[in-house]
């Protein structure tokens, strides 16, 4: 008989859980509908849109659409906007159409003012801040459920979009949390990469506000007639009852504020709804062109005492440029609205255990489907929006759709795409290594034919080759997947000819993300590496009578490799080998086009033979060399195998790294804020290395000084089988020029830049004495400031040597990013 009962208390359990979760399960419904202007049809954007005595409710989208969760049964939907009657509709839980709101236009008329020199609107913003230093005085908490859009558009259309669902905290004393509890986004964005929230976003009913990293006096802080001027230019009505129209304006023409419009209620003296901007003095140094954000919010008391944040829409617009480097307008939309306030209540003391203002709920964060769907209103995506939801695939990337133009571009590293999105993989020789056969400019097919079409000429200078002057010409076949180069040319100094040719195959039919290719070359080589200067680019030092950066030698070589970069991975993997013929030039001259008396130093010999060698390279991020124009984040590690067993003259291992990497330190609220970058190079060796494989601390081209080169060395860089150097600058953009008072400092585009270099180089005695090496005698160091943006182009560096005490002033091309 125990057993029976046991059993039918079971059954009951278990009939009661499923009625339980059967009634949850039917209790909610979905109301649907539109808010419109009941004369015109106009649809009314943002209607607030209520179930009345709750916290719970959303606001409609830019058509008008809303959507809204009931919970429970009978339920009356109230919709309020500015300058209409309110309306309320009752459903039960049968309710199953769509529930559209026609609003009639409000009528009040408003008590004759007395005209005094005193504007009207200055009684009512201080009636309005008496009024909330009075009720925020009683808001110690609160938490609330949270939706947020964003949006990013190029000057023709969505980007991308994102969304979020989330739990917000607020305490007075400890300040915001948000709990994200699901996102979803457009299939071209990671999640990782999906920022809409709310908490850092303004609350317009707050003292102070962060705009941008700049603190702005609120509206309604008890200073706000000091910094502003109110005027009362309307009114309108809302429920029986007026509703003041203020503009709002800066009284101080060098303090970051806001300018626009505020609708304040009469006879509750609340903010019902704020449409501001930053003033011209929230501006960002070149190179943004131009700024402009727009923020629009409103309040509710839902009933209650407290007038809390309805929702935030913000819209802006950046275009970014220099001379040479020009992107296209990135506009940003954002809609988020907060509901289901708790005032007042204990929050978790686990949300302030560590000073992160976000965190994840790791068991929903997975859950779109269920959680925009059961738990949370989203405001109804647009037309637009869901195109975009449709038709964004992972091959619209941020890089093509915001990818500028401007001769500066060839410094940034943009991945080879196909049409269909996938990233091409290249195998080429690793930075700094090689023949360097001049720059190339790719023709379009014209008048002439194919083949004359895509020859460029190419050439250098150093006092080796003197001139070398040829051809190169360049072809792709097969939709691109195969590539052909050929070259020739003639040094003049050394008398002899310049060839090569190479071969690039991509051979999936589905991806370009693997790729083999073959590569012979007869010419001259730099007898050590530098990852900052090609040799093109050091044709210009001797070619006006300064010293060559380089040694040269002659280099005979065949090459084989392949790369393959896995599918949503971030590293690079590249193996090659490599045969060649090394052999020393016994030839210079000083000879310069401004007739110069500099002697050039002898060119040295190398140690003549031949390599056979494996190297296996990885690479992430991007390495492209752009003399500290551009930000870069990137590593690259390689290992080099030469053995006599596979016909080579040496047994080494020879290993190399090279990094660059950015870190954002202060003012990070700022679209450009203070920033930390990081260059790291270092390699060392096993066994037999020829004096030719050889890596290099880079040193100033002349008196310009880049970053990543030691700025207290000059002309020459110091050579080393093995090496490191590690070369920082902090940029404190303009802050501290404001810090001095300078306000307007962020106009000019004005940085202050502070830098550091250490760095040794190894070399035996014997190599020192036999082939002239030039390495550092202990550690380089040396320190420095800059003043960067000058005229928007230039920097000036000024750097101290300490180890062998020195001044070296210096210019460079200005850091913008």
């Amino acid at each position: 008989m125990p057993e029976q009962k046991k059993a039918m208390l079971k059954k009951l359990l278990l009939l009661s859980f499923i009625f339980l979760t059967s009634t949850s399960a039917f209790a909610q419904i979905r109301v649907d509908g539109i808010v419109a202007d009941a004369k015109t049809g106009e649809r009314l954007p943002a209607a607030h849109v209520i179930i009345e005595g709750t916290y719970t409710g959303t606001i409609a989208n830019e058509d008008g659409e809303f959507g809204l969760i009931v919970r429970s049964f009978p339920a009356t939907i109230v919709v309020r906007y500015i300058g209409f009657e309110t309306q309320k509709k009752t459903i039960d839980r049968n309710h199953s159409e769509p529930l559209d709101f026609l609003l009639k236009e409000s009528v009040a008329e408003m008590e004759q003012l007395v005209v005094t020199t005193e504007d009207p609107a200055i009684s009512i913003m201080k009636e309005v801040i008496a009024r909330k230093k009075i009720w925020r005085a009683k808001l110690n908490t609160y938490r609330a459920e949270a939706y947020s859009r964003q949006q990013l558009l190029n000057d023709t259309t969505i980007v991308s979009v994102t969304e979020s669902v989330s739990e917000v905290f607020w305490d007075r004393r400890r300040g915001p949390r948000e709990v994200l509890k699901s996102r979803r986004q457009t299939a071209n964005m990671e999640g990782a990469d999906n920022f809409a929230g709310v908490s850092y976003l303004p609350n317009f009913y707050d003292d102070e506000l962060d705009i941008a990293g700049f603190d702005v006096v609120g509206i309604t802080d008890e200073r706000a007639l000091k910094y502003y001027t109110f005027k009362l230019v309307d009114f309108t009505s809302i429920d029986n009852k007026i509703v003041f129209e203020i503009s709002v304006e800066p009284k101080r023409k060098l303090q970051p504020l806001f300018e626009g419009t505020i609708f304040v209620l009469d006879e509750d003296f609340a903010l019902l709804s704020v449409k501001l901007k930053p003033n011209n003095v929230i501006v960002f140094p070149p190179p943004v062109q131009d700024f402009n954000l727009y923020y629009e919010q409103q309040f509710s008391n839902f009933g209650g005492d407290f007038w809390l944040p309805v929702d935030v829409r913000i819209d802006g617009l950046v275009e970014v440029g220099i001379v040479g480097l020009r992107f296209p307008p990135i506009g940003f939309h954002q809609v988020s609205k907060m509901n289901n306030y708790q005032v007042n209540v204990t929050l978790p003391d686990s949300l302030y255990e560590d000073n992160s203002l976000f965190s994840i709920d790791s068991t929903t964060i997975n859950k779109p489907d269920s959680v925009f769907t059961n738990t949370v209103e989203p405001v109804p995506l647009s037309a637009k929006e869901e195109a975009a939801y449709k038709t964004l695939d992972s091959t619209a990337t941020l890089e093509k759709s915001f990818r500028p133009k401007g001769f500066l571009t060839r410094f940034i590293d943009w991945d080879e795409e196909t049409s269909d999105g996938e990233t091409t993989v290249s195998v080429g020789s690793s930075s700094g290594e090689g023949g360097n056969t001049g720059n190339r400019t790719n023709r379009k097919n014209g008048f002439a034919s194919k083949l004359l079409s895509n020859i460029s000429p190419v050439g250098r200078f150093n006092r080796v080759d003197v001139f070398n002057i040829g051809l190169e010409h360049e072809r792709r076949y097969y939709n691109r997947r195969l590539r052909s180069t050929v070259n020739f040319g003639y040094s003049i100094g050394y008398e002899d000819y310049t060839y090569g040719a190479a071969l690039s195959w991509w051979p999936l039919a589905n991806t370009r993300r693997f790729v083999v290719s073959a590569k012979y070359h007869a010419d001259t080589f730099s007898s050590y590496e530098s990852d900052l200067y090609g040799m093109t680019f050091a044709s210009t030092m001797p070619l006006f009578g300064f010293d060559d950066y380089f040694n040269y030698y002659r280099n005979e070589r065949l090459e084989i490799g392949t790369g393959y970069r896995p599918p949503r991975h971030r590293f690079t993997y590249r193996l090659y080998y490599n045969y060649e013929e090394h052999s020393s030039i016994n030839y210079k001259t000083s000879y310069d086009i401004l007739g110069r008396d500099n002697l050039q130093r002898i060119n040295p010999q190398i140690e003549d033979g031949t390599l056979s060698a494996v190297r296996f390279q990885i690479t992430r991020g991007d390495l492209t060399n752009n003399f500290g124009v551009v930000e870069l984040n990137g590593a690259s590690l390689s290992v080099e195998q030469s053995a006599k067993a596979i016909g080579s003259d040496w047994d080494y291992t020879r290993f190399k790294i090279n990094l660059f990497k950015r870190f954002n330190t202060f003012y990070k609220k700022r679209f450009f804020p203070n920033a930390l970058d990081i260059r790291v190079n270092a390699g060392t060796y096993l066994g037999d290395l020829p004096v030719q494989k050889n890596g290099a601390l880079d040193a100033s081209f002349g008196y310009i000084t880049p970053f990543g080169a030691f700025r207290s060395k000059r002309y020459i860089p110091y050579q080393g089988a093995s090496y490191f150097a590690v070369n920082a600058e902090h940029n404190f953009r303009s802050v501290p020029l404001e810090m001095l008072g300078w306000r307007n400092a962020p106009k000019t585009g004005l940085s202050i830049i502070a830098f550091a270099g250490v760095g040794k180089t190894w070399n035996t005695s014997s190599n020192i004495t036999r082939y002239g090496l030039v390495g550092t005698n202990d550690l380089h160091l040396e320190v420095g400031g800059s003043i960067s943006n000058i005229f928007n182009l230039f920097r000036f560096d000024l750097a101290f040597r300490i180890d062998e005490p020195g001044v070296f002033p210096g210019v460079s091309v200005a850091r913008f990013f």
